[in-house]
This record gives structure tokens, C-alpha cells and sequence, in this order.
């Protein structure tokens, strides 16, 4: 077991734990224990030891549809009905797992992991170490529309694709639409949707056309980003938090849970949305 500090005393008092990951100056009461700086973390090092995830056996199953032209890396494992476009790379030890769909010309890095029903839409790039969860969405046409002069409406062309960094984990059922040519490019060689490395986003996620999400940054679950949000390095945005779309959520910013900002948030700052009860309003 493991305590992170004076809160969880009691408990571990209490505990029947033979050995204890405990924080440097907590008091263990003479029990056997292992001192560490971050608890937490150092259990969540020792689980992956103690308890690795099922790795499929490597190879292409015979019902997967892979393209000729694609090209797998050292023991990729390819599930069954899986679909792999023309022009795919694959990097070495990664995962597509059964009813994935992998359109033309996506890229995905080594020790990467795809899982049942997930769809990386035309040129989609990820990087390596990368987990992608049941029914993920990456790359399909941004919601935008424009009218022509006659009031026909008209939908623009998304053809910019979605960019995932190393260590990123998406969740399942996000969704993370692709950009257009205009799309500001943010410093970045071409306009693409990204994804920085490490970002963490939760289950049920929607990221719009053309948004970065810089390096660190979570977004927990049934967050909205408009199209053109730019997240900036470590922001965390709480469970069903918005955005307005074309602003910027300065570093190490919090929006929390249904916060909903309509324009630029300042770095290291937070936007949250207060609650009261009707008892406490009477």
C-alpha cells in the first residue's frame, strides 16, 4: 500500500499492509516501509512491474485488411478485421488491436498502442509510446462552415491532419478533429490539430479543428475545446470545461469543472465556476 501524508494516518494505522510506500517524513511507526519523495507515482511505477498489461503475440492476423505498401516495424501486432490503409508506417512493438481502422498515410510510432475501434483518419501522425483507447476519433472534418454570397451555406474542407505526441494517452470515444490549410500555425511548420507529448485526455473529450494543446497539458472528461483553442504547457481543464474557440489558455493555467472561458486566460491563473445549493440561497 502506499500514504502520501497525514490525511491517510489513521488508515495506516489501521492497515494490514505488510510494507508501505510512505512519504520522507511520515511517521511509520517503527513499520516496514519504503521512503519516497512521490508516493503515489513510485506505487504506479511499482503496479506496471507487478502488473503488466497483456501484450497481443506479434504478427498480422489473417482477417486484419493491411495494405502492400504499408510498413511494420519488429513485432508489431496487427488484431483481427483490423484495417491498415496504403502508405501506413508502423513503428517497431506497437499494438493495433482488433476493428481498428487506420486510413491512408498514418504514421504511428514505436511501442505505441491502438485499441478495438479506434479510427486514425487520412495522415494522422503519433508518436511513440502513445495509448489510444476504444473509439477514438482522430482526424475526421472539423465542424466549419461558412455562406456564399447567395446564402448557400458550404462546408470547408478539412484536409490538415492530427498530429500526436510521444507519451500522449487519449481516451475512449474522444474526438479530435483535423484542420484546414488557414488554421493559424502557431509556430509550427504547417496547420495541423496537435496534440503535444504528454498530454492526458480523458474519456468523452472534444477537441476541435485546429486547436495545440501543448506539452503536459489534461483535459479530464466531457471537455470541449472550440476550434483554434490553443492550451498551453501543463493546463488542466476540469470535467465538461469549454472553451470559446480562436483563444489562448496561457501555461499552468486551471479551468475548472464547466468553467467556460469566452476569451484569453492569463498564464498560472484560474477560471472556475461556483456553485450554490437552493438551501444555501435560502
Amino acid at each position: 500500500s502506499f500514504v502520501t501524508g497525514e490525511k491517510y494516518a489513521r488508515s495506516y494505522r489501521a492497515s494490514a499492509a505488510g510494507a508501505c510506500i510512505v512519504a520522507l517524513d511520515f511517521d511509520a511507526h517503527d513499520r516496514r516501509c519504503l521512503r519516497s519523495p512521490a508516493p503515489y507515482a513510485d506505487v504506479a511505477r511499482a503496479m506496471t512491474l507487478l502488473y503488466p498489461r497483456p501484450r497481443p503475440e506479434p504478427g498480422v492476423h489473417a482477417t486484419a485488411v493491411v495494405s502492400e505498401d504499408v510498413t511494420l516495424g519488429d513485432e508489431v501486432s496487427v488484431g483481427a478485421y483490423a484495417v491498415v490503409g496504403r502508405g501506413c508506417r508502423i513503428g517497431a512493438r506497437s499494438v493495433i488491436h482488433p476493428h481498428v481502422t487506420l486510413y491512408a498515410n498514418v504514421t504511428i510510432g514505436q511501442d505505441s498502442e491502438d485499441h478495438a475501434g479506434a479510427c486514425l483518419r487520412e495522415g494522422t501522425r503519433v508518436g511513440n509510446r502513445v495509448v489510444i483507447e476504444n473509439g477514438v476519433v482522430l482526424g475526421s472534418f472539423g465542424f466549419g462552415h461558412t455562406f456564399a454570397a447567395d446564402g448557400t451555406r458550404l462546408t470547408i474542407p478539412h484536409h490538415s491532419p492530427v498530429d500526436v505526441g510521444d507519451d500522449a494517452e487519449i481516451g475512449a470515444n474522444s474526438t479530435i478533429d483535423a484542420a484546414h490549410p488557414a488554421h493559424e500555425r502557431r509556430g509550427y511548420p504547417e496547420a495541423r490539430t496537435r496534440i503535444g507529448p504528454g498530454v492526458k485526455i480523458d474519456n468523452l473529450v472534444q477537441v476541435g479543428h485546429g486547436c495545440v494543446i501543448e506539452e503536459g497539458a489534461t483535459l479530464c472528461a466531457q471537455t470541449g475545446l472550440g476550434g483554434s483553442t490553443w492550451v498551453g504547457k501543463r493546463v488542466i481543464f476540469g470535467g465538461q470545461a469549454a472553451s470559446a474557440g480562436h483563444l489562448h489558455v496561457g501555461d499552468d493555467a486551471l479551468v475548472g469543472a464547466r468553467g467556460a472561458p469566452a476569451g484569453d486566460v492569463a498564464p498560472q491563473s484560474q477560471v472556475c465556476l461556483l456553485y450554490t445549493s437552493d438551501a444555501a440561497d435560502e
